[in-house]
């Protein structure tokens, strides 16, 4: 996966989301100049500072910042359940089943915060959904899956369902970042560490999200 691809894409997605039909081709050039003076900005940056350092740069709107520290996520999280500089695997993070322990099974709201970290706009070490959400309650509430931007933080709901005769197992909330499409990142129940999923799961369903105010 390109890094630097990715982020002019973010950046072009950001820059004409909003953009009026009936202006986006006259003011194509414009911001295409635009897109990629401010692309060049950002790989220079990030370049001189070392992309190994695992941090997204304190530049750029917000929900960009966050899209590209998730993206960033599966690439600098560390097998010790660590990332970003935040420890993920906790006490209360860790679920047995058919006696196999999966130490971060239930890590997705401290996937979150560190990503939030490194997005140079920190809301602490947070251990449920709940605090998540309540932390971001000022925030824009989208309800249409459709709507969906990079950036926005995605919250899915347990799903009461059957797979092959066997009721799903998960009875909790759940909560990621949206990285454009159907794509998202967050915690992996089985491994415990943030990976590249698709919003749509089998045993949970799309509830709502956050979008940060502009």
């Amino acid at each position: 996966m390109d890094y630097y691809r990715i982020n002019s894409v973010l950046w072009n997605d950001y820059l004409l989301a909003d953009m009026p039909k009936e202006r986006s081709f006259k003011c194509g050039r414009v911001a295409a100049t635009t897109i990629l003076a401010i692309t060049l900005a950002a790989v220079t940056v990030t370049r001189a500072l070392g992309e190994d350092a695992g941090v997204t740069q304190c530049v750029g709107p917000l929900s960009l910042r966050l899209a590209d520290a998730a993206l960033n996520a599966p690439r600098v999280a560390n097998s010790d359940g660590t990332l970003y500089g935040l420890q993920r695997w906790r006490p209360g993070t860790n679920q047995t089943y058919l006696g196999v322990a999966f130490p971060g099974l239930l890590s997705c709201a401290y996937t979150v915060s560190a990503i939030f970290g490194a997005a140079c706009h920190p809301i602490g070490a947070l251990a449920s959904v709940r605090q998540v959400d309540a932390a971001l309650s000022g925030w824009k509430k989208i309800s249409n899956l459709n709507e969906l931007q990079p950036g926005d933080v995605i919250f899915w709901r347990p799903r009461k369902a059957k797979i092959l005769g066997v009721s799903c197992p998960n009875t909790h909330w759940h909560v990621g970042i949206s990285v454009g499409g159907d794509r998202t990142v967050d915690n992996d129940w089985w491994s415990g560490q943030p990976r590249l999923n698709r919003i749509a799961r089998l045993c949970s369903d799309f509830a709502y999200a956050r979008r940060p105010l502009r």
